[in-house]
């Protein structure tokens, strides 16, 4: 019988607690790290890792797979774009959205508000989603029996949460008045899921996120006294976080609200998300000046987007500028419906108005809770990506700006008139739209209290393709501008994560510890070009891109991809606060 399950031979080994960088070997054996150095012994695999890096797997704190994760094979249960840049392990149930818990009769409104909040496809989720659960335990222990090829952590979202008490309606309605009794309903379904092993509740307050007909969210109309019974809740159980979306909440609550969550629950606070606005050039300035002074007092900490955000979309997708009120009410309904909005000339003032004095920041707030007012988008860097109708060929590149100017219109007639006449189906580009100064996005990604991701990753299928964050940060930031070392990355990458949300038995490379692990060129570490795929359960598509320079990609001691080909196994796992100490 050989000694190890799997020999990882020769490998610079970065241990992802910020020691230096070693060359040894890595013995694994059911699943686990039972050996690190110089080894000898037999082995069933041995990989040789000769001139790569061996490093913990890394973990994606703000994803939306619910969805695809619940559909196990007949989905993604990789978690991809995730999957494919080196992430062992992902959470769910970020920002108030998720599925659990949900009655059998709910089912669809779910699904219509994850398409709206999260543009994640309704046919896509009704062909892939199991439904075998209604409870949030119901929900975990379902993900974990359908077959994972990550680990998933999962937070309780709120907005489900406070709908199963209060009804569908009643919870987003803001002139609503809870009941005797319905709170502490809502803090005992609350203990449930925690009880199940869920890493603490999720919440969000950005406008840019709206229920199914775009009107309000749970979450936007939730009282400052109800979040703060939650928080009570957590720190009966004092483990996992809280995590938290800024933007104008309807209550006049600001960032000292975090600090108030922080400070009652005794867990860390989350907030999404410090970014390089261009039309907030010095908000980030504020909003890291005053995480530094949150933290004094109480665990708040930033998370932060370490890329350019490019923004590809067609107006066929809703939920884009939910945040905008003539835009919200011009973008719900069928599709004929909202052609026909859109196309409307009395609409149009309105909908001008809007863009030119949209909120300043997506997501996020200024820690006073006040937003400005300012041009959203910029025409001279939105482009016609590509067209539906073979007679607009000529307008691919061109930006709006230069359209504008040519048809002696406003550049919102101009983008709406051509998406019009192509059913809404024409991709337009906004290149720079947010993070596009590196000196300040240096600035935000090496700041100690700043947590790296932000991907959503299993949304916005059609449009972002963020969850290629840690390729970019390992080859942009670190092999390429060198603004800070391996060590540092990879604990940035996972053990600074796992703590943050409550994940204590996994992120680095010790004896004892769970074999997640990512084995890689960093040479060849890239980022691949964006490509359209077909891989939706409903033959839908989506944008991806993938990456070059992984080697091997270990969950729980098994080979998932053997330089970007998946293996098929699947070894993923649903974690559980409970398992983790303090």
């Amino acid at each position: 019988m050989a000694d190890y399950d799997l020999l990882i031979k020769n490998g610079t080994i970065i241990d992802g607690l910020r020691m230096p960088a070693f060359r040894g070997d890595v013995g694994i054996r059911n699943g686990k790290i039972v050996a690190m150095g110089n080894i000898q012994g037999t082995a069933t695999r041995v990989i040789d890792a000769t001139g790569r890096i061996v490093a913990p797997g890394f973990m994606d704190i703000h994803t939306h797979y619910d969805a695809a994760l619940s559909g196990g094979t007949k989905w993604d249960p990789y978690a991809t774009l995730s999957g494919w840049h080196g992430v062992t392990t992902v959470a769910i149930g970020n920002c108030g959205f998720g599925f659990a818990p949900v009655r059998p009769e709910d089912r669809e409104r779910a699904m219509r508000r994850m398409e709206r909040t999260e543009s994640i496809p309704l046919s896509c989720m009704q062909a892939g989603m199991r439904w075998d659960w209604e409870t949030f335990p119901q929900f975990m222990d379902s993900l974990d029996r359908g077959g994972l090829g990550v680990n998933a952590a999962s937070l309780v979202p709120y907005s489900p949460l406070r709908a199963w008490v209060l009804g569908n309606d009643a919870a987003r309605d803001p002139k609503y008045k809870t009941k005797p009794g319905q709170v502490e309903e809502i803090k005992n379904i609350l203990r449930e899921g925690l009880q199940a092993g869920g890493f603490g509740f999720s919440a969000s307050f950005s406008m840019a996120n709206r229920d199914y007909d775009g009107g309000y969210l749970p979450t936007h109309v939730a009282p400052r006294e109800e979040f703060l019974e939650m928080a009570k809740v957590m720190r009966e159980f004092n483990r996992g976080s809280i995590e938290w979306t800024m933007g104008h909440a309807l209550q006049g609550l600001g960032m000292d609200f975090l600090l108030e969550l922080a400070k009652t629950s005794g867990r860390p606070v989350n907030w999404n998300a410090v970014i390089y606005d261009p039309t907030s050039p010095n908000t980030w300035r504020e909003q890291l000046a005053w995480t530094e002074k949150a933290y004094r007092e109480a665990p708040v900490l930033a998370v932060n987007i370490c890329m350019p955000i490019e923004f590809e979309f067609t107006l066929e997708t809703i939920g884009l500028f939910d945040q905008l009120p003539a835009w919200n009410e011009a973008t719900v309904g069928t599709l004929a419906e909202r052609k026909a909005k859109l196309a409307d000339p009395a609409r149009r003032a309105a909908l001008k108005r809007d863009m030119e004095k949209a909120p300043t920041l997506m997501p996020g707030t200024s820690p006073d809770g006040e937003q400005g007012q300012v041009r959203m988008f910029r025409w001279d860097e939105t482009f016609v990506d590509d067209v539906h109708l073979p007679e607009n060929k000529s307008l691919k590149g061109r930006t709006i700006g230069e359209l504008a100017k040519e048809q002696g219109k406003h550049p919102i007639d101009t983008l709406l008139d051509l998406s019009v006449a192509e059913d809404l189906k024409t991709t337009f580009a906004m290149q720079g739209f947010i993070n596009n100064d590196e000196e300040a996005l240096t600035t935000i990604i090496k700041h100690p209290l700043c947590l790296i991701g932000a991907s959503d990753g299993g949304a916005h299928t059609k449009f972002l393709t963020l969850g290629r964050y840690p390729t970019h940060f390992l080859a942009h930031w670190v092999r390429d501008k060198k603004i800070m070392t391996l060590e540092e990355a990879h604990w940035r990458l996972s053990a600074m994560l796992g703590w943050a949300i409550g994940i204590r038995d996994r992120g680095w490379l010790r004896e004892g510890m769970p074999a997640d692990i990512v084995v890689y060129e960093l040479d060849k570490l890239a980022v691949r070009p964006m490509e359209t795929i077909q891989d939706l359960p409903d033959g839908d598509w989506r944008r991806v891109q993938k990456a070059d320079g992984y080697n091997y990609l270990i969950v729980n001691g098994q080979v998932t991809f053997e330089d970007g080909k998946c293996t098929g196994v699947l070894p993923g796992k649903m974690l559980r606060s409970y398992d983790m100490a303090g």
